[in-house]
């Protein structure tokens, strides 16, 4: 059944998108909306709100992604039965069409049938399947990590140019956990933590759970402007700066030498403690990498190498690097969040590192990705900066008319799947008009060339399909 209820936006989010996903929440919990009612069209709910379809679409896409609603295509919109789990992203697997190109959730490059696939996955998993029982049944994990996985992080970190001690690694499950035990043991909720803007979408959702003050510091052409931080740490107070130097999530921008010791001697000054986060460095050519924050404020910076982006979604593994003898002050916390240690994936993680078998995946990963960086260098020619690194990503600023909202949903409407600058734009400040693409997502390069060729196509031309002006 469609539901006929229209909300009221008189009030709510600065941001009408995000207001209408309130609204929609908000109904739910009320009863109502039920579950199993179809929301209205894009169409009629745009007409009725005088608002554009992008915006209704986009709002839709949230309540999604908040577990409220799932959508089907030639089905429409329906509220989740209470209890319902959201369904999974697909992925690289044939949809209902079959001709999706998928830019947008950034993954790396699968490996598909590749015999280094074999050798990391089935072989690694036989091999460490005949130790592992006794050691999986004998109780939870330690806290910090089993000290064979903290030696194995260490060795990894060094490979990174990061020097290392295993008393000071710390073995989370991905870069989220890692980031979540920094915010419990340094901060309050509510307390100020800077950042840069555009910024890494799961750090900001973890800082709007925790309802904590957003500092953002806006980027230049050259990443994060140490100035911007020396301003911004005096007028907050704040005492934790979270950064991405190498490849920056979602601009691609790499920090210069010069501002990154810039910075470290900031955080001397201020008392500030740093978050490096380093999730794609072993995907850079190691002449091509600045020396991380953390070798020049080692007291400073918890730095942090996660693994899912180069090697598998599922591999959610992070080393993190403390400041000397910082690392046990989180044990207690860790503790209390998570009941034990990571276990498995690290144990899979440990073996690849030994083996040297993690630098051969992310060389296969790195080789793949400069392939499909030339790809778009000679599809999107000035449109992609010059100094920019090859990168598993673009972020591509539109051409005059576009709004990213109307492109990303005509983009839709061509079979081509991208995120606007906006999602990841945490300050008041308003969003470039610009998307980001995954290059690394799709499962072939003929893939991520038919999906660029139709974006480009696209940014020559101004033709918002369906998109209807109030």
């Amino acid at each position: 059944m469609v539901s006929n209820w229209i909300p009221d936006l008189g009030s709510g989010s600065q941001h009408r998108y995000r207001a209408l996903a309130e609204a929609i929440r908000d109904a739910i919990q009320a009863d109502v909306l039920k579950p199993g009612d179809k929301l209205p069209p894009h169409r009629e709910m745009a007409w009725k709100l005088g608002v554009t379809t992008a915006t209704v679409a986009r709002a839709y896409n949230i309540a999604a992604e908040w577990g409220l609603v799932f959508s089907r295509i030639g089905h429409g919109t329906r509220v989740r039965e209470r209890g319902d789990v959201r369904e999974p992203i697909t992925l690289r697997e044939g949809n209902e069409r079959g001709t999706l190109i998928d830019f947008g959730l950034l993954l790396p490059t699968p490996l598909q049938d590749h015999a280094l696939r074999r050798q990391a996955f089935e072989n690694v998993f036989a091999r460490i399947g005949r130790n592992i029982l006794d050691r999986s049944l004998s109780g939870y994990a330690p806290d910090l990590g089993y000290r064979s996985h903290r030696e194995a992080g260490a060795d990894w970190l060094e490979f990174l140019s990061v020097e290392s001690d295993a008393r000071d690694v710390v073995v989370t499950r991905g870069a989220q956990e890692a980031i979540l035990l920094l915010l419990s043991t340094f901060t309050q909720p509510g307390d100020p933590v800077l950042l840069e803007d555009p910024t890494y979408l799961g750090l900001s959702h973890l800082l709007r759970l925790r309802k904590h003050q957003i500092i953002p510091l806006q980027l230049d052409a050259e990443g994060l402007p140490p100035q911007a931080i020396e301003r911004k740490v005096a007028m907050s107070s704040a005492k934790l700066l979270f950064l991405t130097p190498n490849l920056q999530n979602p601009t691609g921008v790499t920090l210069s030498t010069e501002r990154r010791r810039a910075i470290g001697q900031i955080a001397q000054r201020h008392d500030l403690l740093i978050i490096e986060n380093d999730p794609f460095s072993a995907l850079v050519e190691k002449d091509a990498r600045s020396s991380a924050i953390a070798s020049m404020a080692p007291e400073r910076t918890f730095y942090l190498a996660s693994l899912s982006k180069c090697t598998g979604p599922a591999m959610r593994v992070c080393f993190m690097r403390c400041p000397p003898a910082r690392s046990q002050g989180l044990e207690g916390v860790k503790h209390a969040l998570t009941l034990g240690g990571a276990f498995l994936q690290a144990e899979i993680a440990g073996e690849w590192i030994r083996t040297g078998l993690l630098d051969r995946l992310c060389t296969w990963q790195r080789d793949a990705i400069g392939r499909r960086w030339s790809l778009a260098r000679s599809i999107m020619g000035d449109r992609l900066g010059e100094k920019l690194l090859p990168a598993p990503f673009v972020f591509l600023h539109l051409p005059e008319p576009w709004r990213a909202s109307e492109f990303v949903s005509v983009a839709r409407q061509s079979s081509v799947i991208c995120i606007e600058a906006d999602r990841f734009t945490v300050g008041r400040a308003g969003a470039p008009q610009a998307i980001r693409l995954a290059l690394s997502t799709p499962a072939t390069e003929g893939e991520v060339q038919r999906g660029l060729e139709i974006v480009a196509g696209l940014m020559s031309t101004y033709s918002p399909s369906g998109v209807t002006r109030y």
